[in-house]
Parts: structure tokens; C-alpha cells; sequence
């Protein structure tokens, strides 16, 4: 009985969605466009849900700059995980985007000391996400919230998209049919949402993948040791689609210090990664390894939200993360990438993955991990340079360095 019970609520849902889908994108979107060209300033909002979420910043400069748009930053908060989490992302991504662009420029939707979000949807006349999922959102903050106020919502993805399954299961989320205008990164995306999504790729625009537009502009610093920045992912779950295997690689982690003292790791974890660890590791484990790890003269802890100067001035990439995969492709760096033990990487990965994954020197072992080390990073003998280049060149890095501009240049032409 239960089971039929849910069914029903899955269909009527689904029907739900499916009008409110067509409200929006017949009537709501376009009532609201027409207004806005014929308005001279148009205020921009940029839902900021943690420090990483760093892909729409290059778009928010551009509008800052520009006589059309009045754009600002407002930190809204992930409630799926715990409390302490919450107030942590929340003040260091307020921290951080008032220290670079002022307080005037960035707005707090969620007052922590009070326990109560603010309503921001009658403010605005447009909105960029780059959160997918409500389930994460407060209800202020999700997208069919502002979709159904009739506020334009732009989505550019937290993550590099196309490479992997979890790309065709947010094509398929409902949010995505909310969405005025998806800039995506490739035709991979293209594809998969003509097969998967509902509205089969009507709102995707192929732009580029906007996040790496600034990594010329980056000052190359010279160094006398190699720098070799380590990133496990947070999915360290016994799940087969969980590609995460730090409790598989810990320990060699603390290896590397101690055998290359001569190469300075920078030691970069997803943002959740200590979060998750908890459900594993006890507090007092946690922090002990923390210390082991950073009693090493040759490690940095790198936390902050904008990664693209730690990039630039890296050498190597060591990690089992998704987007890294093709974002670190930018630098022309060699990569190697973690294997993790009892992973289905056929329940992971889509062509394109399986394309980068043949970018990265494959890590199965320890004894492969310091192979990578030796002889592709401290004697550059990188047998796949040419290979990864020409790839990232031909199917990566779409527009690059001027996707900012192109994205820039879509809206002014949909709102004259």
C-alpha cells in the first residue's frame, strides 16, 4: 500500500512540475523579458551557495562593468548537511566575496543568528545559479521558487558537465526545465540533454566553460620546487558510483611528504570531504591526521574558494575529482588520476570521462602513484602531453579565454 502511495505522489508531483514547467517558459519568462527590454538598468542577482562556487564571479565582474546590468553576490546557505556546516560555508563565502568586491555588492540571505532566510525574488529582474539541486536550497534560494516568481533563473554548472552520469541525472531533474538559459560547456552536454532532458536541449546555449576564462590573466610565479597539488573528492562511500577513495589512499598521502621532500604538495580536498570523513573517522582521527599531515614543512592546506592562481602555479594534479578532470586540462599540466577500489567506473563515467580519464596517467597502485611522480613530474618524461593538449584544445577548452564574453554577449542580444 505504502509503495502505491508513493507512486501517486511521484505522478502528481511530476504533473505539478509539468504546469508549472509550461507557466514558466510560455508565459512568466516571456511577459518578463519583454519588460526588461525596454528597462535601462537590470539588476542582476548571483545565488552564492559555498566558497568554490567560484564559475559565475567572471559573469558578475563582466555586468559590474557594464551600463545594462546592476549586478550582486547573495550567500545563501546549504541545508542538507549540518548546522555547523552551514555557518561555516555561509561566513567564508561572505568573508570572501565582501573582502574582494566590497559589502555594497554582496548580500547575506540567511541570518544565521536569527535562524531565517531572506526573500530577495521581488528585487531582482534576472538570476544566475549554479546550484542544480533544491533539495540543498532553502526554499527562498531554489530555483523553482524564483522560476515561479517569474525571475529569468541562468544556470552555469558548478561542475564541468558531460563527463559523467551525474549529467544526465541533473539534465533529467525537473530544476533543469526551469531554467531560462543553461550555458554548457561542449556538445557532449548538447547530446546527452537531446536524449535525457525534458525540453531535449530548448534552453542550452553551448558557450564554454566560463570559470577558466581568467587563468591567463594570472601572474606565473617562479618557484625552485615542484608544487604537486593533491585533491580527493568527497564521495568516499562503499556506493560502486561513489568515485572517492581517499580511505583507500590516506596513508599514502602521508607518505609523499616524508619521500619528496624536495616538492612542495599542496594539499586540497573537496569541501566536504572532512564533513563526510566524520561518518567514518571519529573527530580525534580526523584531527590527528590533519596534524601528521601539516607537521610537514612541504605541505599547504588549500581551502579557499578561487583555485585558478593554485592552477596556475602548480606543476602536477594528483586527485579523484570530476570537474579537475577536464578543468586542470587548461593548464597543460600533466595529471594523474586515483583509482578507487570496488568503483564501477562504467556507472560513473560517460564517454567523455572515459576521454579524460585517457588524459591522466592511471593510479591503481601506490607503486603507480610514485611512478607518476618520478619520472613524468621530477624528469618531465610526460608521454601524454601531446595527446591531452590537442584533446583539450579540439573538445575542452570551447571558447577559451572568451566564454565570459560570449555568455555576456547571448544575454544583451536576448534582453535588446
Amino acid at each position: 500500500m505504502e509503495q502505491i502511495y508513493i507512486y501517486i505522489y511521484k505522478v502528481v508531483s511530476h504533473m505539478w512540475h509539468s504546469f508549472w514547467v509550461f507557466l514558466v517558459q510560455k508565459f512568466l519568462y516571456p511577459r518578463k523579458i519583454k519588460n526588461l527590454v525596454k528597462k535601462q538598468k537590470i539588476k542582476v542577482a548571483f545565488l552564492h551557495m559555498g566558497p568554490t562556487s567560484i564559475q559565475n564571479l567572471g559573469i558578475f565582474e563582466k555586468m559590474l562593468q557594464s551600463e545594462r546590468f546592476d549586478p550582486y553576490l547573495i550567500v545563501n546557505p546549504d541545508v542538507l548537511r549540518s548546522k555547523e556546516n552551514l555557518i561555516e560555508q555561509c561566513n567564508q563565502s561572505f568573508r570572501e566575496l565582501t573582502q574582494k568586491y566590497g559589502e555594497n555588492r554582496v548580500l547575506l540571505g540567511y541570518d544565521i543568528e536569527n535562524n531565517k532566510a531572506n526573500d530577495y525574488t521581488k528585487q531582482f529582474d534576472i538570476a544566475f545559479t549554479n546550484n542544480p539541486y533544491d533539495i540543498m536550497a532553502h526554499k527562498f534560494f531554489t530555483i523553482a521558487y524564483w522560476a515561479r516568481k517569474g525571475v529569468p533563473m541562468l544556470y552555469i554548472s558548478y561542475f564541468y558537465m558531460g563527463m559523467c552520469f551525474i549529467s544526465i541525472k541533473n539534465l533529467k531533474n525537473i530544476e533543469f526545465n526551469y531554467f531560462w538559459k543553461v550555458f554548457v560547456e561542449n556538445e557532449y552536454v548538447i547530446s546527452l540533454a537531446k536524449e535525457h532532458q525534458r525540453l531535449k536541449g530548448k534552453n542550452l546555449v553551448l558557450s564554454g566553460y566560463p570559470k577558466l576564462d581568467n587563468l591567463p590573466q594570472i601572474e606565473k610565479k617562479e618557484y625552485t620546487n615542484k608544487r604537486i597539488i593533491i585533491a580527493p573528492h568527497h564521495t568516499i562511500d562503499s556506493n560502486p558510483q561513489s568515485r572517492g577513495g581517499f580511505l583507500q589512499w590516506a596513508d599514502t598521502v602521508l607518505l609523499l611528504p616524508k619521500k619528496y621532500r624536495d616538492i612542495h604538495f599542496i594539499f586540497r580536498p573537496h569541501p566536504l570531504l572532512f564533513e563526510t570523513l566524520k561518518n567514518f573517522w571519529s573527530k580525534e582521527k580526523i584531527e590527528a591526521y590533519k596534524t601528521e599531515l601539516f607537521s610537514n614543512d612541504n605541505v599547504e592546506y588549500s581551502c579557499e574558494g578561487d583555485y585558478l592562481e593554485l592552477f596556475k602555479n602548480s606543476d602536477a594534479l594528483i586527485h579523484d575529482c570530476g570537474s579537475y578532470m577536464s578543468e586542470y586540462l587548461y593548464t597543460g599540466n600533466p595529471c594523474a588520476y586515483l583509482y578507487k577500489q570496488g568503483a564501477n567506473y562504467n556507472n560513473i563515467f560517460v564517454e567523455l570521462g572515459f576521454k579524460l580519464l585517457d588524459c591522466h596517467a592511471k593510479i591503481q597502485t601506490q607503486q603507480d602513484l610514485i611512478d607518476f611522480i618520478d619520472n613524468v613530474v621530477i624528469k618531465g618524461e610526460d608521454t601524454l602531453k601531446q595527446h591531452r593538449q590537442t584533446f583539450a584544445k579540439e573538445k575542452i577548452m570551447i571558447n577559451y579565454p572568451n566564454t565570459q564574453d560570449v555568455i555576456m554577449n547571448h544575454i544583451l542580444e536576448s534582453l535588446s
